[in-house]
């Protein structure tokens, strides 16, 4: 049965059992959504997560002309789009050395100064892989704990330029030197992460040689 009369007013104020109602109600809607869209399970429960996480944020903005499922069903859909718009072919890199238009330019795919940009660009990419993941598993587990709050403040300040004080405005937390502390832990926290998905300190090695 659906779950009825969900408070707007208690949304807004980041209610956490209205949260946990409202989650429980659309989830299995929204994934689907997302799932038909996409195809992969785990791109889907990302990107549902990531609804999630915009309503969350776009509550301050409900639009009484519309109900919950449109606002969190429209906010899915741009998820998707955003999604779809990012994604590009893998960059292919030429196995002949006459072709100027490729990654490379003229460099001979068997040179040594092209092995070694292969060899950046992968690290490149493992890198980026392992904070996704790490990012990826610290909202996880703020959104597990329903800490809303905080998950606003380490995005308004990784993500805008407010500063500590706008922010603690914004989000109605006791000072600046609160934020500052948010931000702060949520930096080492990812750092710990970090480490255990790099124990041989090499994927991130100048990050460990400037802690």
């Amino acid at each position: 049965m659906a779950v009825r009369n969900l408070d707007i007013e208690l949304l807004k104020r980041l209610d956490a059992k209205e949260w946990e109602r409202l989650e429980a109600e659309y989830h299995d809607r929204v994934f689907g959504y997302v799932k038909r869209q996409v195809g992969d399970t785990d791109l889907a429960a990302d990107l549902t997560q990531d609804t999630f996480l915009g309503a969350v944020r776009g509550i301050g903005n409900f639009n009484t002309r519309y109900n919950v499922e449109q606002f969190l069903m429209g906010i899915a859909r741009n998820k998707v789009i955003d999604h779809l718009r990012r994604k590009r072919p893998e960059i292919h890199v030429p196995d002949r050395d006459d072709d100027s238009t490729g990654f490379f330019g003229n460099v001979p795919s068997d040179s040594p100064s092209s092995h070694k940009l292969l060899e950046g660009r992968e690290k490149v990419l493992r890198q980026k892989g392992a904070l996704v993941i790490c990012l990826r598993d610290l909202v996880a587990d703020l959104w597990e704990r329903r800490d809303f709050r905080r998950l606003m403040a380490i995005e308004l300040c990784f993500l805008t330029d407010r500063k500590h004080r706008k922010i603690a405005e914004r989000l109605e937390i006791d000072d600046e030197k609160a934020v500052a502390g948010i931000k702060f832990r949520a930096i080492r926290d990812l750092q710990a992460r970090l480490r255990r998905r790099d124990p041989r300190k090499t994927l991130f090695s100048g990050l460990w040689e400037a802690l």
